[in-house]
């Protein structure tokens, strides 16, 4: 069996479906420069996502109907502010979720992210990105080798000032226990902590780790 680690993106700003949980914010676009705001609130357990929406940042938030996960994908509908019922179907990729609303016959474009937790930082603008030190490597579950499963698990996380990786959500899942071991494995990773201005920093990362049967 072959795995190999990529880190593919340093960005700041997160088990069998990727994680979809937290407070996002963004707009529903119709072709223009700007539109409604968004507000979406998700929790999620296991395959099982809940939570709600407000169109606009004094909306009353609604809750989400027919909720459900398609791999990396969300769809649900709900009602906004003047009682019309709005459709999504949404991709979670990279740091944001992205995709379509329809309403009443018309299609806007929906981009949505997490909001930047104090304390971590993007790169550029004087932050410098971590760099991998050390790093293990990640086992075949039984059943993955069974079914044959191969593939990428894309990961996000937060490097600390100490070097190790906190905070590891799921952006694409491949199940089977892959995740989990993808999780457990990044979490024993070492790294060359990020800087500001010569001072170690928390910076997140995105990464891939790749599972490849011979």
């Amino acid at each position: 069996m072959k795995r190999s680690i990529t880190l593919v993106a340093l960005l700041a700003t997160g088990l069998a479906a990727a994680d979809f949980a937290g407070k996002w914010t963004g707009q529903m676009k119709a072709g223009g420069p700007t539109g409604p705001a968004l507000f979406l609130t998700l929790r999620q357990k296991g395959n099982v996502v809940s939570g709600e929406i407000a169109f606009a940042s004094e909306a009353h938030p609604v809750p989400l109907q027919d909720a459900a996960l398609h791999g990396n994908s969300l769809t649900f509908h709900a009602t906004d502010n003047f009682h019309r019922a709005v459709y999504f179907d949404l991709t979670l990729s990279g740091s944001g979720l992205r995709g379509d609303a329809t309403m009443e016959g018309h299609t806007f474009k929906v981009a949505l992210a997490l909001p930047v937790a104090p304390g971590v930082y993007r790169v550029g603008g004087g932050v410098t990105a971590p760099r991998l030190l050390y790093k293990s490597e990640p086992q075949y579950t039984e059943e993955a080798r069974q079914a044959k499963v191969q593939g990428t698990v894309r990961l996000k996380a937060l490097v600390n000032p100490e070097g190790n990786a906190t905070g590891i959500r799921v952006l694409q899942s491949l199940g089977l226990g892959l995740d989990e071991a993808a999780v457990r494995c990044v979490k024993d990773w070492k790294f060359k902590p990020g800087t500001k201005d010569g001072q170690a920093v928390t910076v997140e990362v995105e990464m891939e780790i790749n599972f490849r049967l011979k």
